[in-house]
């Protein structure tokens, strides 16, 4: 299902910028790891988003010269204010299919989160790998919503999932993108592609961890249930029985969540794509 009008299905209120908040104070550490050593490196981040993770990369490589670019000029402006005292880091607003910014100029160029929300994924990676320099590294994390567990069973979740699901395709998105990330690549021309995940495993005996991560869960459904009401695919009193319950295990945690990023790693070949 596709749709010429291309529309971000999280929104950029202020609920959901502090949902992006906390879903990068649970992700980054780990993220950051896979990307490796980036002392010295020059870095783009394709949809920074608030910067977040450019700040912290920052404050674990200073030596790292990083540009970000971002669509949203109002998460840009946010971007800008959280990484305003790091002169090595460049911010504007572009574009991930079509950037701006000069070829073959980047020893590493990764994006997070981003091509889930783009109509066609594998021009952004020919832009990314267009910037990075033969023989430079194409980073990429992911979610694909298949892969949404929680035990004991949430009644009613696979149900609302699946209406989230066919509304973010309806907006030009990819709620399964993580599973497709070889073929992306591979399309788009990269080399040495390296597929690989990284596990969410939150338990009632960790109720901190856990709460965030419900958190964060809870506040992506709640931020499209007046799209999802309006489209009259499921009904309101079904959306608002399944976040009770979310709301109610965040207060009083119960059982185990999981989840997993679908990553992929790869090189821009020496040759010209």
């Amino acid at each position: 299902m596709s749709n010429p009008v291309q529309k971000y299905i999280h929104g950029t209120s202020d609920t959901e910028q502090l949902r992006l908040g906390l879903l990068n104070r649970i992700t980054n550490d780990s993220f950051i790891r896979y990307l490796g050593d980036l002392s010295e490196s020059r870095v783009c981040d394709f949809g920074c988003g608030l910067g977040n993770l450019i700040a912290a990369v920052t404050g674990r490589f200073p030596g790292a010269v990083i540009s970000g670019i971002e669509i949203s000029e109002q998460q840009l402006k946010s971007a800008q204010e959280t990484n305003r005292r790091h002169p090595n880091v460049t911010l504007i607003r572009g574009d991930a299919l079509k950037s701006g910014l000069p070829a073959d100029a980047f020893d590493l160029t990764y994006c997070r989160y981003l091509l889930e929300h783009v109509a066609d994924p594998v021009a952004a990676v020919k832009e990314m790998l267009r910037v990075t320099r033969p023989g430079g590294t194409v980073a990429c994390q992911e979610n694909d919503l298949h892969n949404v567990i929680y035990y004991p069973d949430i009644d009613g979740l696979d149900l609302l999932m699946g209406q989230f699901c066919r509304l973010q395709m309806e907006l030009s998105g990819d709620p399964f993108v993580g599973r497709k990330l070889f073929d992306i690549f591979r399309r788009a021309g990269a080399s040495d592609i390296a597929l690989s995940f990284e596990p969410e495993i939150y338990t009632q005996d960790e109720p901190d961890g856990y709460r965030a991560w419900l958190s964060n869960a809870h506040d992506i459904l709640f931020g499209a249930r007046d799209l999802l009401i309006e489209r009259k695919t499921i009904g309101e009193s079904e959306i608002d029985v399944v976040l009770a319950e979310m709301r109610r295990r965040i207060e009083h945690p119960n059982g185990v969540a999981l989840f997993y990023w679908n990553r992929v790693r790869a090189t821009k070949p020496t040759e010209r794509l």
